[in-house]
């Protein structure tokens, strides 16, 4: 909140003259109490109670700079994976735009832009817009940002692989009535003053908020198709794709709660309303709040609009209210955005930014079987939060295949939360208790301050932050990444090596990969081999020899036939040698007394790793159907170090998701080398990653010898 500005207080209480006055009064109030309602909160509202507020611990967040260029920059969000069997993995054309390279390459990140970047208005009465496909990997592999020029859109046509591609833009091709002619929002772009992004991966397509009309103009929000067009084919001959003002209003119900397409296009009646709401203003947040409730199995997103108000869009049924107007304190200028993210389980919660108010609100949601319902609200308010603007969920829900979106907490997750007001980032947890603060420092540019930070997404990984800022004394604004981090600091991020790593790395790999280790350099104390190439010859081949094969051990109920794990043994290998004292040779260490299964496993060739990490998942998924001839496998997922649910693809049983970990593994379990890239990093940790990095970077490299240059 800008210095001087006075600020409401709720009826009956006492006025705050200014911020600072405010918060010292929030902090002097019981220390076991959030209390909502004297810091300026709306009717209804009620407290969060919680510990004392104590401060919290703060680092300093080095920025990278991604791109700049951009101008009316407001959402960003990555795109992430699309799972298996819903439209974009079901329709090939669709498909083919998640490809590396391509304009939704899940590692991409979109953003909203408030500029046609040089292209034709579809439709002149309405604002302009577009959304951005950046590759941030190709700013790293360049070593400075990406410029992103102002007239991109009359560019030379960029083919798949371009650091950036125009994802949908408000231009004649990319309005409504291209797949729907009849419907009550023909004119309306898919992009149109876009200020908010929301993408359904779980089994859905991208979703946009937008103000065509600014702040008290209508606004609209639209589904879009991976060719940057609305919803073609779309279950609602009113909206298409495109919800818009009190135009597309709930028509329909359910008759019974069913499930399947049948039920979901022919189970329907005539019905009005359940909940009074429109898109009357702007519409400035959006997130996925999953399947509708009457078993349709339709998505049903939730819409933050300018008069504060919250509305639902029924993909198929339209658009009812949410919240009331006034639950979120708008003001009369523009937000920009208004951040929204939605925790699906346990219980349901909105959590929406309230910077006027400095607070984050939070919607308990029920539901009557049609559509959802607001059970009850409360707030976040404390000293911290400093016009909170924008929320990110600090593990994004990228496995449930309901709920997959990046808008959407994962089980037990964090929030992040943007501060415009003193240009902070805030880590807390569901509970309202603030983990961390952090301040971010740009290269050359010094530390941002406050009114520049915009927005906030985060990577499926977890580990990287991206933010909008808007440059000091210009409006342009840049695309920033940061690592994540929590109340023990920043994470550190492993160095990236593009597909031609450094010829320096690769040539330490090999020489790692030839090493024979002792115990002054890491052995032990339980081995296999002392080096990759024992078990690996040629390099990158596999041995034969019988001593080198690893033992899987567990111990088997013999009544029951249940396997069960070796106390000990989490890993289920048994190394067969264990080291002496300085000088002296190794000893066999013997099987463990419990195990009663031994399976014998040869070392794995290794020369394929690099073509096993560029398999897209969608690949994968595929192969998992039956052909035809009755055979089907399943995917194995696993949870990679990172905490993430990934697919597994290395490993006796594809039950390690990436290279860096498999070597890692190996290290740890045939070596004794510890490193702290493994799934489960063991304690003493003996390699930083270093040595793991250094291996992987050589194994990308690595040729079969019929496929060695002559």
């Amino acid at each position: 909140m800008s210095p001087g500005r006075v600020r409401r207080a709720a009826p009956g209480q006492r006025p705050m003259r200014s911020p600072a006055a405010a918060r010292a009064a929030c902090i002097g109030l019981a220390a076991s109490l959030f209390v909502a309602f004297a810091c300026g909160a709306a009717p209804g509202v009620v407290a969060e109670t919680g510990t004392a507020p104590t401060a919290p611990a703060t680092v300093t967040l080095r920025a990278r700079v991604v791109a700049t260029g951009l101008h009316g920059a407001y959402g960003i969000r990555q795109v992430g994976r699309f799972h298996s069997g819903g439209p974009i993995t079901s329709n090939p054309e669709f498909l083919l735009q998640t490809q590396p390279g391509r304009v939704l390459d899940p590692e991409r990140v979109l953003v909203a832009l408030e500029d046609n970047l040089g292209a034709a208005l579809g439709n002149r009465a309405h604002a302009a817009g577009s959304v951005l496909s950046i590759d941030p990997r190709k700013a790293a592999a360049s070593g400075g940002p990406i410029a992103v020029p102002a007239n991109l859109a009359v560019l030379p046509q960029r083919g798949a692989g371009g650091a950036l591609q125009i994802y949908t833009a408000q231009t004649e091709a990319n309005l409504n009535r291209k797949h729907n002619g009849g419907a009550h929002t023909a004119g309306f772009a898919a992009a149109s003053g876009p200020r908010y992004l929301s993408i359904n991966n779980a089994f859905g397509r991208p979703w946009i908020a937008n103000a065509p009309f600014g702040l008290r103009g209508e606004g609209s929000e639209s589904v879009v198709d991976p060719d940057g067009a609305p919803l073609a084919n779309a279950p609602s001959a009113a909206a298409g794709g495109v919800f818009a003002g009190a135009a597309t209003a709930r028509e329909s119900v359910a008759k019974t709660v069913r499930s399947g397409s049948f039920a979901s296009l022919w189970n329907r009646t005539p019905s009005a309303q359940l909940t009074p709401g429109a898109l009357r203003n702007g519409a400035f947040g959006t997130a996925l709040l999953g399947a509708s409730p009457d078993g349709s199995g339709f998505a049903v997103f939730a819409v933050v609009t300018g008069d504060g108000a919250l509305v639902q869009a029924h993909v198929q049924d339209g658009v009812d209210g949410l919240a009331p107007p006034g639950t979120i304190a708008v003001g009369a200028a523009d937000p920009g955005l208004i951040g929204i993210v939605f925790k699906w389980s346990p219980t349901r919660v909105l959590y929406v930014a309230d910077a006027q108010r400095d607070r984050i609100v939070l919607l308990h949601l029920g539901d009557d079987t049609r559509h959802f319902t607001l059970s009850r609200s409360s707030a976040f308010v404390l000293p911290w939060l400093r016009e909170p603007v924008d929320l990110a969920a600090a593990v994004p829900e990228i496995a449930n295949p309901r709920f997959a979106s990046h808008t959407t907490l994962a089980g037990g997750s964090d929030l992040y939360v943007v501060n415009r007001g003193d240009g902070s980032l805030l880590r807390i947890a569901q509970d309202g208790r603030v983990l961390a603060r952090a301040a971010i420092d740009i290269p050359g540019e010094g530390r941002v301050g406050a009114r520049r930070l915009r927005s906030i997404a985060v990577s499926a990984d977890a580990q990287r932050v991206w933010l909008i800022t808007q440059r000091v004394g210009s409006d342009e604004s840049l695309l920033l990444e940061v690592d994540g981090f929590d109340a023990a600091g920043p994470f550190v991020q492993p160095a990236a090596l593009p597909d031609s790593a450094p010829a320096q790395s690769a040539a330490l790999g090999e020489r790692i990969f030839r090493t024979a280790f002792t115990q002054g350099t890491g052995l032990g104390p339980l081995f296999n081999a002392d080096s990759c190439l024992a078990c690996h010859p040629g390099p990158g081949g596999s041995s034969a020899q019988e001593d080198h094969f690893a033992q899987r051990v567990a111990r088997m109920d013999s009544t029951s036939g249940r396997i069960t794990p070796l106390d000990g043994h989490a890993s289920g290998l048994a190394p067969r040698l264990a080291t002496r004292a300085s000088g002296q040779s190794a000893v066999a260490a013997g099987l463990p007394r419990g195990a009663n299964v031994v399976s014998l496993r040869m070392p794995l060739a290794l020369f394929a790793a690099r073509a096993i990490d560029a398999i897209p998942d969608a690949v994968i998924e595929a192969q998992a159907f039956a052909k035809g001839d009755g055979i089907k496998g399943r995917v194995n997922f696993v949870t990679a170090a990172d905490g993430t649910r990934r697919i597994g693809r290395y490993g006796w049983k594809a039950d390690i998701a990436t290279l860096d970990e498999m070597v890692a593994e190996a290290f740890t379990h045939e070596m004794g080398v510890n490193s702290a890239l493994a799934v489960h990093p063991q304690a003493p940790i003996k390699d930083d990653g270093s040595l793991v990095r250094a291996v992987s970077a050589y194994l990308r490299g690595l040729l079969r010898p019929t496929e060695a240059a002559p």
